[in-house]
């Protein structure tokens, strides 16, 4: 008998025969252009809510399976996730998109959906944590992200030096927008931070800025999965899959562990339904600090983060209560994921993106700085009682993509959802000291 275990096909919680019916008739739909639809204001057709979700979910959902059950791809290249980005932007790519339901993915995403799976993420991350666990990991972790940086830079300047594309060019031409916070960062903040710095119009540079930040992504996604496969070999390095968490013990008086763990899932759905109003709550306060004068220094995401631990910290939300948006952040990982991959695949990503600006020198200093940020952050982190692994990858490589949606898709990669709250404060806290480190040498090295 073969000790090999047999593959299932599940997609949508549906087995084959049930699945198939359902996805036939919304691509019978979609293909015979009966979709509903609205009309915008723009004067532009979009497929609606429900069209353009079951497509996705469908899509993606095909996509996420496929990734999770192809050998290696699944164990090494983070299958699971990064199907459903490519796969659905080759659809998108090849014509296989119709432009209403183009329209509708746009709609989707700019509506607020990643907003609202990230909100529930972030938030849930926190408030169910062990507070203990929080505060003990929160004081060991800016030295992480501050030493990534560094070796990041470093890293990048090494590479401009032996691949001839020079280490200055380096520094601000790859270094500087790869670790900016995301696309909006690369695309926007970057070279508005040279435009004032040299008194020149340098918004042109926002295109080459935004296709290094997408090869930084796949590479860090790829380097997310093979790192964790390397990492396991030496003890110590790497959490429990059980238990994933990014604090290491290194004394009886380290707490590492929730004194109880959390169920998965409930059946009690008005506490799941409390669960997403206060995790949309707390990001609303979060975007309105984020707006305020002197305090817009700090995105609104991270701002969401803060408050959520000076909750979880504080104690002043009651730890049941507290415990329900465990359901909703469970929810998002375990029903609405594949979805939300797919939608990023179709509105966000175009595969041409990722060549118009190639070049093999770029490409390795790229290499090399997403490599920095890891080896940094792994390095500083395990100095600092957190684990190496863990660290690299919320703190290092989750600096090194394209935002919120590239910090999924690292943490969807080596399978650490639950540490989302890392991952954002590195984005956006990392992305903001990334803008002083570029404003402090920017003018001793160009100018």
């Amino acid at each position: 008998m073969s000790n090999e275990k047999k593959l299932q096909f599940q997609v949508c919680g549906l087995s084959l025969k049930h699945f198939l019916p359902f996805f036939l008739i919304v691509m019978l739909v979609t293909y015979t252009g009966m979709m509903p639809t609205v009309k915008l204001a723009e004067g532009l057709t979009a497929t609606s809510f429900i069209a353009t979700f079951a497509f996705l979910m469908s899509v993606g959902g095909i996509f996420f399976w496929l990734g999770d059950n192809i050998p290696f791809v699944n164990k090494y290249l983070g299958g699971a996730c990064i199907l459903p980005l490519f796969g659905a932007s080759a659809m998108n790519y090849f014509g296989l998109v119709p432009e209403s339901l183009q329209n509708g993915v746009k709609v989707l995403m700019n509506g607020g959906f990643q907003d609202a799976y990230i909100a529930c993420l972030l938030v849930g991350a926190v408030l169910v944590m062990d507070r203990k666990v929080l505060l003990s990991a929160t004081a060991r972790y800016m030295p992480a992200i501050i030493g990534s940086q560094v070796c990041a830079l470093v890293f990048c300047l090494i590479g401009g030096l032996i691949t001839g594309y020079g280490p200055v060019q380096a520094l601000f031409n790859v270094g500087a927008p790869c670790m900016s916070g995301g696309s909006a960062g690369a695309m926007t903040t970057i070279p508005k931070l040279y435009s004032d710095l040299t008194g020149q119009d340098m918004t042109g540079l926002a295109g080459m800025f935004l296709c290094y930040a997408s090869i930084a992504n796949v590479i860090a996604v790829v380097m997310a999965a093979v790192g964790k496969a390397v990492c396991q070999k030496f003890p110590g390095l790497v959490s429990s899959d059980e238990n994933p968490t990014i604090l290491r013990k290194t004394g009886v008086s380290m707490e590492t562990k929730a004194e109880k763990k959390l169920p998965a899932t409930t059946d009690d759905y008005k506490a799941l339904a409390g669960g997403i109003f206060m995790c949309f709550a707390i990001y609303e306060a979060g975007n309105m600090l984020g707006r305020l004068p002197g305090l817009s220094i700090i995105a609104g995401l991270a701002w969401s983060i803060i408050i959520a631990i000076i909750i979880k910290a504080t104690g002043i939300l009651d730890e049941k209560v507290g415990n329900y948006t465990a359901n909703a952040m469970n929810f998002m990982i375990r029903a609405l994921l594949p979805t939300l991959i797919a939608g990023i695949g179709i509105k966000s990503l175009k595969l041409t993106d990722l060549t118009s600006y190639f070049s093999i020198q770029a490409l390795v200093v790229i290499f090399l700085g997403v490599l920095g940020a890891f080896i940094g952050a792994m390095l500083f982190g395990h100095l600092f009682g957190l684990y190496g692994f863990e660290t690299g990858v919320t703190a290092g490589l989750c600096c090194c993509n394209i935002g919120g949606s590239g910090d999924l898709a690292v943490l969807s990669a080596c399978n650490r959802m639950e540490l989302l709250a890392f991952s954002s404060i590195s984005t956006r806290i990392g992305g903001a000291l990334m803008v002083i480190w570029i404003g402090l040498l920017f003018p001793i090295l160009m100018l």
